[in-house]
């Protein structure tokens, strides 16, 4: 039996390039993620503390939820240097780019890597 080629995106959001506020947005250094990606794991890596503290992201990929509950910026899981890993079991639905989207406060500094394990299948549900 033959297992499926994986492949991984990368995407970071970084303050000083993308901006904040409180809005979905696309980091200009993301790769794209095709439609029928079966995404495995996530990881995120935080390279520079987000500020302020009391700012929430979440953090998607077509129609696929990779931080689904918005997290604050000083969770355990998003602490500088951090690195998380998510389990993910689910299909896009469409191709895109991963969108970080921020809420409750304006970032105003931040640095988070995403690193998207997934493999294709030309199966649609």
């Amino acid at each position: 039996m033959a297992y499926p080629k994986l492949f991984t995106a990368k995407a970071v959001y970084d303050f000083d390039v993308d901006g904040g506020g409180q809005a979905a947005i696309t980091p200009a250094n993301a790769e794209m993620i095709p439609n029928n990606a079966v995404i495995t794991k996530a990881y995120t890596l935080v390279t520079t503390v987000g500020l302020p503290t009391t700012a929430k992201v979440a953090i998607a990929v077509g129609g696929v939820d990779i931080i689904g509950t918005a997290t604050l910026l000083n969770d355990a899981s998003l602490l500088d240097e951090k690195v998380t890993a998510y389990d993910i079991a689910d299909k896009t639905t469409a191709a895109g780019k991963p969108v970080f989207t921020t809420s409750v406060a304006n970032v105003t500094a931040g640095v988070i890597e995403l690193y998207v394990q997934y493999y294709i299948t030309d199966e649609s549900a």
